[in-house]
């Protein structure tokens, strides 16, 4: 084996994770160029070819496979040395990567991180707010949402809140397509839902819960899609109760109607060694219990019907 860079171990694990150089160069922060050339220079240096190449992009060879774990160890002992040789146990400074259902990362987590970088000037937040989930063993996200209980993987789990939604719709809308007074009347309604075989999470899947044989007018990949159209009267929309306060333009349908779903917490063991992931997840932990009621009460500024 010729001399090894041991810093190719980080292109290694970017294109594993990636599986095109370009995604890869976008993680890194470089050309895929530049990740082509470092994985090269490591296939050179082990002498054997760790990934097979295609148009359609990177798969690792046998070869690559035994190298991945190896290259993960690597990754943490690196991680470990950073944040406790570094001092930056002391001092919160790194990025941290948040991953979440569109609903709680956009409306609740995106405001209140900006209060908690304010106070950390040197860490660097980024937050997916996307309707997909992210994988914790590949490290491509540090602390992960979820909307169903974690069941398998080497994980840390723990439950966040309940959350309850209902169905809300704009006074206009109700004025023109009529009243709702019981379940049976939303059969007559357009109502806004999610595109199904988009759907990230069966846990979602509100329709048949509302009342069976309910089907969607108006489907969005995403609830804050969703709440958008219902605003903007495409029909009645099942909004989570957190992103409907302050909405005086809605009005709560059949109040009595809720459904409960609950978010969940996801840690890698290795990502909470550092004090950076650590006083992120305490910050979002206070803040969900400061503001339980906006999860479990029915918002006091929207109407009723």
């Amino acid at each position: 084996m010729k001399n090894m860079n041991w810093d190719d171990i980080r292109y290694f694990l970017a294109l594993s994770r990636a599986s095109t150089f370009i995604g890869a160069g976008t993680e890194l922060k470089v050309t895929h160029s530049t990740v082509s050339r470092r994985i090269t220079n490591l296939e050179e240096s082990l002498d054997t070819r760790l990934f097979h190449r295609s148009e359609k992009g990177c798969r690792l060879t046998p070869a690559g496979e035994k190298l991945l774990p190896y290259a993960e160890s690597l990754e943490s002992t690196y991680i470990n040395i950073e944040e406790h040789v570094s001092g930056s146990n002391s001092q919160l400074s790194g990025s941290v990567r948040i991953g979440a259902p569109d609903g709680i990362g956009n409306c609740f987590l995106a405001p209140r991180l900006t209060v908690f970088q304010q106070d950390h000037p040197s860490l660097q937040i980024e937050l997916t707010a996307e309707p997909m989930y992210y994988s914790l063993s590949k490290r491509e996200i540090d602390i992960l949402v979820t909307v169903q209980k974690p069941t398998v993987g080497n994980v840390l789990v723990r439950k966040l809140t309940r959350y309850k939604l209902g169905l809300f719709a704009t006074p206009e809308y109700l004025s023109s397509a009529g009243p709702v007074s019981t379940k049976e009347d939303l059969k007559g309604h357009r109502m806004i839902g999610y595109i199904d075989e988009l759907l990230f999470d069966h846990e979602l899947h509100f329709m048949d819960e509302i009342l069976p044989g309910l089907s969607t007018n108006f489907r969005c990949s995403t609830v804050v899609a969703q709440l958008n159209a219902t605003l903007s009267g495409a029909g009645i929309g099942v909004i989570p109760f957190f992103m409907v306060h302050g909405q005086k333009r809605l009005i709560q349908i059949l109040p009595e109607l809720t459904i409960e779903r609950g978010y969940w917490l996801k840690l890698n063991p290795e990502s909470k060694r550092l004090a950076r992931v650590r006083s992120t997840i305490d910050f979002l932990v206070g803040q969900i219990v400061t503001d339980e009621d906006l999860f479990l009460s029915p918002p006091q500024d929207v109407g009723s019907e």
